[in-house]
């Protein structure tokens, strides 16, 4: 189910918005809703991530799939053309993820984008092509990622079979070409097992198929679906990989279930594809079908998942306090509330909400049906929304009730208490806090003992210190007697053939200055000595 594969995979998305996606409230409270017998929630924040959210993406991918499907029946409708280009790029086990994505976009940018060069820019023109729309699709098999792009070319008219062998050629051409100049690896044209097209591929449909092919372009990647054009661009929440590739929701499903590797394959994915446009329509295309008479969706995909997440029958209405208390805040209810209103509607829901100590009417309400005119509200409207105000008010005053009742009983408690104090009840209390008290001391005791540890440790290290800096004063001596003693040999041996043996020096040997040279000053310049000059009497240099 994609609501508990979204509750799975907020732990290990490390998205900030996925972890708000279906818990947040937008304003006031929670309806859940039933449409074609799927649960869901509105009034709460929809992340619009297609490539991450099972929900959002479900959602968005069915819309655009659909609009995708009406926009290539009526393209064929005006006899016009459409064929379907893939673009697949040479990759290794070795080549991160946001690598490949990079280099890709910028070789779409350099082979057909805004920086495209002539042999493009002409054969737009030869072949009458209007427009595309781009979908970003990833795997990941065995020689790692695999990126590619599946492109949808609007054509002004039918192209012949040998014309579309033309357009492979020519498109595997410019490909290759802007690959190898962003730092790719050159493609190649035909497989040389099957024969098969490889680094550039165009298929054209038959007379009919142009829808179909359409919704190929937002195909899925965990389930079964009849393929065209759109559900290929857009259905990457449905789909299954081939020849043992992964699609991202299966890399998610092995990540969940505990899969190591699959988790950071995952996190790669989230990093890379957060940001990436999954469907990118070419400049004037979606104008061009406004002016032909198509009536297009202007939704963004934040727009389309709220939307979609908000449309069905409402069942109950959850205030915002009622829901952030009892449900949001308990792992598991959320999900229970939607599989309960999927098996039994609003009794289901009611059922549920009272097992979970909550009362009807006034923590949860029937939900609010709304004029859509703006009309206002009947009588019965009215009478009904005074009988939900008197009955939060009775169940306010059975809460007080409560209240003084658990006060009452607090009362009793105590008197009996100072009547008789040596009951077995109370003595077994008292016996239970000395125990605690004594682990408290104990572990009291632990800490104290680790603190006096601590405190030997500084001390030691304080020691070790000093005697380091007595070291390094006899050090700086010796220094300077070497240098008042230039003429005592040391023999070093170098050897360019093997490693230098480290010569023997012998200690060097101090020699005491006289009494009479100590000084605190030096006695040739005058200046302030350091404490290991003073029984010298002068600096080294001077």
């Amino acid at each position: 189910m994609q609501f508990e594969m979204r509750e799975a995979l907020r732990a290990i998305s490390g998205l900030e918005r996925l972890e708000r996606c279906g818990i947040s409230v937008l304003a006031g409270g929670v309806t859940p809703v039933l449409r074609n017998g799927r649960a869901g929630y509105a009034g709460v924040v929809t992340c619009g991530s297609v490539h991450v959210c099972p929900c959002c993406s479900t959602s968005i991918r069915r819309v655009r799939q659909d609009e995708l499907d009406q926009v290539g029946q009526f393209w064929e409708c005006q006899s016009c053309g459409l064929v379907m280009m893939t673009l697949t790029m040479r990759h290794y086990e070795r080549d991160p993820l946001d690598a490949l994505e990079e280099m890709q976009r910028q070789a779409w940018k350099v082979g057909f984008g805004m920086n495209a060069g002539r042999t493009w820019r002409e054969a737009k023109k030869s072949f009458g092509i209007r427009g595309f729309v781009r979908a970003w699709e990833v795997t990941h098999g065995p020689n790692g990622w695999h990126c590619h792009y599946h492109v949808l070319l609007f054509l002004a008219r039918p192209l012949a079979s040998g014309r579309v062998l033309e357009l492979q050629h020519l498109a595997f051409e410019v490909w290759s070409a802007a690959l190898v100049k962003v730092g790719a690896r050159m493609p190649v044209e035909v497989s040389e097992k099957d024969g098969k097209p490889v680094g550039v591929k165009i298929d054209a449909p038959d007379r009919g198929e142009s829808g179909q092919m359409a919704r190929y372009l937002m195909k899925g990647q965990d389930g079964k679906t009849r393929w065209g054009v759109a559900a290929e661009l857009t259905r990457q929440d449905v789909k299954q990989g081939q020849g043992g590739h992964r699609t991202p929701f299966e890399i998610a499903r092995d990540a969940i279930a505990g899969d190591a590797r699959s988790v950071e394959l995952w996190r790669e994915f989230v990093a890379t594809a957060t940001g990436v446009r999954s469907l990118y329509w070419s400049n004037g295309l979606r104008k061009l079908l406004r002016e032909m008479g198509f009536e297009l969706d202007e939704r963004n995909d934040n727009e389309v998942a709220a939307d979609e997440a908000a449309d069905g029958k409402p069942l109950a209405c959850i205030p915002a306090a009622t829901w952030y208390r009892h449900i949001a805040r308990h792992k598991g209810r959320a999900l229970a509330l939607l599989k309960a209103a999927e098996k039994g509607g609003t009794t289901a829901v009611r059922a549920l909400i009272e097992s979970w100590g909550l009362i009807w009417g006034a923590d949860v309400t029937e939900p609010e049906q709304l004029p859509e005119d703006g009309t206002l509200p009947t009588a019965d409207e009215i009478l009904r929304r005074a009988e939900r105000m008197d009955l939060a008010a009775r169940a306010e005053v059975w809460r007080r009730g409560f209240a003084l009742a658990e006060g009452a009983v607090i009362k009793a408690r105590a008197e009996h208490f100072a009547a008789n104090p040596d009951a077995p009840e109370y003595a077994a209390r008292a016996e239970a806090a000395k125990q605690a008290a004594a682990e408290r001391d104990e572990q009291l005791a632990i800490e104290d003992q680790e603190h006096a540890e601590l405190a030997a440790a500084r001390a030691e290290f304080v020691r070790r210190r000093k005697l380091v800096a007595v070291a390094h004063a006899d050090e700086t001596a010796a220094a300077f007697d070497r240098l008042r003693n230039p003429d005592r040999p040391v023999r070093t041996r170098v050897s360019l053939r093997k490693r230098p043996k480290p010569a023997t020096v012998p200690a060097p040997r101090i020699t005491p200055p006289p009494p009479e040279a100590a000084s605190p000053t030096c006695r040739t310049c005058s200046g302030k000595l350091d404490t290991a000059l003073i029984p010298y009497g002068r600096h080294a240099l001077c």
